[in-house]
């Protein structure tokens, strides 16, 4: 499980020069999906598996944190997202106690993950209660349902889940 996490973080350093070029009209389709899906008044965002920071620009809370495993793509989000807390971080062991985010976003993330449903579980952790979390996941790799189950797993209730219009991910929003 950690040599999976290591070749994930070497791969995603060395792509975080160019990664926004290749990925940004796909990513800002889903960043749309999720911002209307995230409650108003949310005042602390955990953005988990952030990359380079391309969201956490358009996130709107009193506390943004960005999480992420690679130390190149935490260098890229850092001159990009001023005034937003960026943690080099393992989403299975996230640095933060029980309840501390009222809303948790994490894009393309979970298919990485060695085994998503630990990381759902974590999710539920770190989201106070009455929390909402979006989750996306490339449809090629994992069903609408198997993401369902992760989030009724983790003890949260399904609020919507489908597919990002012309997109490669499927979603799931989620409340605690």
């Amino acid at each position: 499980m950690v040599a999976r996490k290591l070749e994930l973080m070497r791969r995603y350093d060395e792509t975080a020069g160019f990664y926004d070029r290749r990925y940004e009209d796909t990513q800002r389709a889903k960043y749309r999906m999720i911002t209307k899906n995230l409650p108003r008044g949310s005042k602390r965002i955990l953005d988990l598996g952030c990359g380079t920071g391309m969201f956490l620009e358009e996130l709107c809370a009193e506390f943004v944190v960005g999480v992420d495993a690679s130390p190149e793509m935490l260098k890229v989000a850092k001159g990009r997202a001023r005034g937003v807390a960026l943690v080099r971080a393992d989403a299975d062991a996230l640095p933060f106690a029980d309840g501390s985010f009222d809303a948790v976003v994490s894009v393309t993330l979970l298919q990485n993950m060695p085994n998503p449903a630990v990381t759902v579980r974590e999710v539920a952790r770190v989201l106070n209660l009455g929390g909402v979390t979006v989750l996306t996941v490339l449809k090629r790799k994992y069903s609408r349902e198997e993401l369902e189950k992760w989030v009724k797993q983790a003890g949260m209730k399904l609020i919507d889940s489908g597919e990002i219009e012309g997109n490669e991910d499927i979603f799931c929003v989620a409340k605690l």
